[in-house]
């Protein structure tokens, strides 16, 4: 029973913290609102799909940080059901979205952006190799070559992991709302023409 209770000790996993990434989307939009204007003598731009897809053309973007602490157990490659050891680390996991993937729809006569997200994924998952912490059961495996085994392991652990923390993709969700939001309104404002915008999500029914 101690020994279960040990292993189950080594395997705990914590998010320790959160980092939003929203604050970036002021000076995103105010960036694209000058380059769709080039300076102040340019001539007013309309709300055509086009411009919007414009205004948005950032690529995959990550709306959310994750700093994570983990312990990933490696199996035996002889006997994948005996563990040869554990890695703790300490790892950033990204949530985010193509924002190229985003499509537009224009109701002029009602005045409604309508923009559809494609759904949030983990965009970039990066293991800090100095935090790794071995604890080995299999004595032949301390080597100065398990190092990269190891990495590989605390990625797919930290991958996996993270892609069922609801909470991640909620609040990537939240700050990718925000992002759009903030890059398009200061456009919509500056034509002064009523638009206003409604965001849905992939798959989702409103």
């Amino acid at each position: 029973m101690e020994e279960e209770t040990k292993k189950r000790e080594r395997r705990r996993k914590l998010w320790k913290l959160l980092l939003p990434l929203g604050l970036i989307a002021a000076a995103a939009g105010a960036l694209a609102l000058r380059s769709l204007r080039g300076g102040e003598e340019a001539e007013p731009e309309v709300v055509t799909i086009s411009t919007l897809e414009r205004i948005v053309d950032v690529s995959e973007l990550s709306t959310f940080t994750a700093v994570y602490n983990g312990v990933a157990q490696v199996p035996s490659a002889d006997k994948p059901a005996e563990i040869s050891y554990y890695v703790a680390y300490e790892a950033k996991v990204n949530a985010g979205l193509d924002f190229q993937a985003i499509a537009f729809g224009l109701d002029a006569e009602s005045k409604v952006i309508r923009a559809s997200l494609p759904p949030v994924h983990i965009t970039k998952v990066n293991v800090d190799i100095t935090s790794l912490d071995y604890i080995f059961l299999d004595k032949k495996k301390n080597a100065s070559t398990v190092s990269q085994e190891a990495y590989r392991a605390c990625e797919a652990d930290a991958k996996e992991e993270s892609e069922g923390e609801q909470a991640i993709f909620s609040l990537a969700r939240q700050n990718a709302e925000n992002i759009l939001r903030a890059l398009i309104t200061p456009f919509v404002e500056q034509l002064d023409e009523g638009y206003t915008l409604e965001i849905t999500w992939e798959g989702e029914t409103e």
